[in-house]
């Protein structure tokens, strides 16, 4: 079946060809796409990228391919980096018809002003890790790796991952969860009632009271047990992860948003 609805977001597919049951699913997962207007993918595509020279000897040109068979189709492709995949650039962009999204990004969405985050940057209590961040963002940093040679990036980021993983294994795990007053802060320094990042693994859709309105945050699921995303209509906003759906449905009287649970 296809997936309705003229706005679609995705994020933390994490997809590399030592998962090939994962590249099968996102391609398949683009040709239900047909007739969406635009899918916006908030970081976290791949495991990890090392530069643009990446898409052949990582094994994942097929993800290019549907990329651009997508955006052939009709459908506009809106990409934002994750802490995974920051080094996706303009190469990746013209091969596959995506167009780089910085964050955080404010954006008009089916009638909504939506805030658009990875998430990871929320994540304040975890300090090594925006420690991290604060290292790769440096341009002279970007600048020295990628004119490394592939083998040695890819040994680089190979003993990083394994760093990080070893890392989570000692942290607990509300530290890696968002920290609600840099949410609450993003969201005041905007102009948005809704925001929706992802990251964290935790899909859900969250309610915040700020001083001045009540606004919305939604967390888009990651692609360990099947798609997970969120279609984005005029009157309606549905979440999709684990088989269920939550949706915000808008108010014909005051426009405002309320939750619905799926039965």
């Amino acid at each position: 079946m296809d997936i309705t609805g003229p706005v679609v977001l995705i994020s933390d597919l994490h997809l590399t060809a030592e998962e090939p049951s994962g590249l099968e699913r996102f391609e398949a997962f683009t040709r239900r796409l047909q007739g969406v207007r635009q899918l916006y993918i908030l970081g976290d595509l791949f495991e990890y990228w090392i530069g643009d020279d990446s898409a052949e000897p990582l094994g994942l040109t097929g993800v290019c391919t549907a990329l651009k068979r997508l955006h052939d189709s009709g459908t506009e492709i809106t990409l934002m980096t994750g802490n995974r995949d920051f080094l996706l650039g303009q190469d990746f962009c013209k091969n596959t018809g995506c167009h780089l999204l910085p964050e955080p990004a404010e954006e008009d969405i089916s009638g909504y002003r939506i805030l658009l985050q990875h998430g990871d940057k929320l994540c304040t209590d975890d300090i090594n890790h925006q420690q991290h961040r604060a290292t790769v963002d440096d341009p002279l940093w970007r600048e020295s790796f990628l004119n490394k040679s592939f083998s040695q990036r890819h040994s680089l980021a190979q003993a990083g991952r394994s760093l990080s993983e070893s890392g989570k294994r000692y942290q607990s795990a509300d530290i890696m969860d968002v920290n609600q007053a840099a949410v609450e802060k993003a969201l005041l320094n905007s102009r948005c009632s809704l925001l929706i990042h992802g990251h964290t693994h935790r899909p859900g859709i969250h309610t915040i009271t700020l001083e001045n309105r009540t606004a919305w945050r939604i967390v888009l699921g990651d692609w360990t047990a099947g798609p997970s995303y969120m279609c984005v209509a005029p009157e309606q906003l549905d979440l999709h992860f684990e088989g269920r759906v939550l949706s915000l449905l808008q108010s014909k009287e005051d426009h405002t948003l309320r939750l619905h649970h799926d039965a």
